[in-house]
């Protein structure tokens, strides 16, 4: 995992593991050697918080194996209840089999943070 600005965190209770935050407009997360194997997978599921405030919100975006590519998927996010008020949020990506870089994408109309990231997943249904 790469990314910009962002931080790795303890999450809320203390001992439950972590969750990759600070995450703004601009910020983006890289990972290596996804298999996605050779059935074309449909969805993408993430577990997000979101405590900002003032109508700050924004996009999660999926890209395979270039950040200037265009996304595959991805959904909108707003305040949550709090940066750790978890909520898994469904999207439908193209279908995409075989082995890819990932790169999750952040943008937002607002320099403010707007999500954390607990743990993403995809799958075909």
């Amino acid at each position: 995992m790469r990314g910009a600005q962002v931080a790795v965190e303890v999450r809320e209770p203390v001992g439950v593991g972590k969750n990759v935050g600070a995450i703004a407009n601009g910020d983006w997360l890289r990972f290596d050697n996804v298999r996605f194997g050779t059935t074309a997978g449909a969805q993408f599921k993430a577990r997000v918080a979101s405590g900002a405030t003032g109508g700050v919100s924004g996009l999660v975006e999926v890209r395979l194996d270039s950040r200037a590519n265009a996304p595959i998927g991805g959904f909108a996010i707003g305040n949550t209840g709090g940066w750790q008020s978890w909520q898994t949020v469904p999207a439908n990506i193209t279908g995409v089999t075989g082995t890819h870089t990932v790169y999750l994408t952040f943008t937002s109309g607002q320099p403010a943070d707007f999500v954390n990231l607990n743990w993403f997943t995809f799958s075909t249904s």
